[in-house]
């Protein structure tokens, strides 16, 4: 039998494909994980970079930056003038055509009194001082033909000068049968009504002028370290919700010893459209202390 003879295998050959393998798994198994650490960045390094990108410093971390906090007083708003008008006579009233809540223009008719004696009397003097008038004429031509005395002459001419004179008063009181507005504005209260006879003094009318609105502030007395005449704040109103813009316009000329807070004049520096005399408020101001350290935090990032 015939053996066919086997390939003659070189060991040269058969060993190299298992170096190469072997190689290749020293490789992926070893080498190449300590290459890919060598590239992460270690803790400590972090550390010494100091803040990220980000702004978070680990070594000297800050917390967010909040809102400097406010210092809140409370206010009441109220007109810039109040009027009381009171009856400047003692009559029965004819006229009173305003209610509250209406508005009026400056010389507007408040009230009018029945004054038909006092318009009788300022005529009865009228009269009398005419006919003294003439009585006086007459006493001066008798002087002139000497057939009166001085005496006669200035006793008519001081007849003359005192009826006039109670005819100015007359006249004068008649003006206080009308009442008109001093200024244009909106009645808050009224006291009265139509056909009352009020007495001399009584009030009739609660009036407020129109135009700009005030804010009273009561403040600690502590703040005058650093509020001052201009100083703007954040005014919200109780019964709206409405948060304006307000301006200090004074201070006041004494602190109460007892509680140690000053009482503030303040205005809008807007129209405050909707806001009426005797609402209350918060107002919210910012010391310039509060206002440095925000500047600073927001400089420092």
């Amino acid at each position: 039998m015939t053996s066919c003879p086997l390939p003659e295998i070189k060991p040269a050959q058969s060993q190299r494909p298992i170096k190469c393998l072997c190689a290749a798994l020293f490789f992926v198994g070893f080498i190449a994980p300590q290459s890919a650490l060598a590239q992460i960045t270690p803790f400590e390094d972090l550390m010494m970079d100091g803040p990220t990108v980000s702004g978070f410093d680990p070594i000297n971390p800050e917390p967010e930056l909040e809102p400097a906090p406010k210092t809140e007083a409370r206010g009441v708003i109220k007109a810039a003038q109040t009027s009381e008008i009171g009856a400047s006579m003692s009559a029965r009233l004819t006229r009173l055509p305003y209610k509250p809540g209406q508005y009026f223009k400056k010389g507007a008719l408040l009230a009018r009194f029945d004054c038909q004696q006092q318009e009788a009397e300022a005529k009865a003097l009228e009269h009398a001082l005419a006919a003294l008038t003439v009585k006086h004429d007459n006493v001066k031509e008798l002087l002139a033909l000497g057939a009166a005395g001085d005496l006669e002459e200035s006793m008519a001419s001081a007849d003359t000068a005192r009826a006039g004179a109670d005819l100015m008063v007359a006249k004068a009181r008649l003006k206080n049968c009308a009442v008109y507005a001093p200024y244009a504005g909106s009645v808050k209260t009224r006291y009265v009504s139509n056909y009352d006879s009020p007495s001399l003094g009584s009030p009739l009318y609660s009036i407020i002028r129109a135009g700009r609105l005030e804010i009273d502030l009561i403040a600690p007395s502590a703040w005058m370290r650093w509020m001052k005449s201009g100083e703007t704040f954040e005014f919200t109103v109780d019964e709206t919700g409405q948060v304006y813009t307000g301006k200090i316009v004074r201070l006041g000329a004494a602190v109460d010893p007892v509680s140690q807070t000053i009482e503030v004049t303040a205005k809008f520096t807007r129209g405050a459209k909707g806001v009426l005399p005797g609402m209350s408020g918060v107002a919210r101001f910012t010391p310039p202390s509060q206002q440095a350290r925000k500047a600073d935090k927001v400089s420092a990032l």
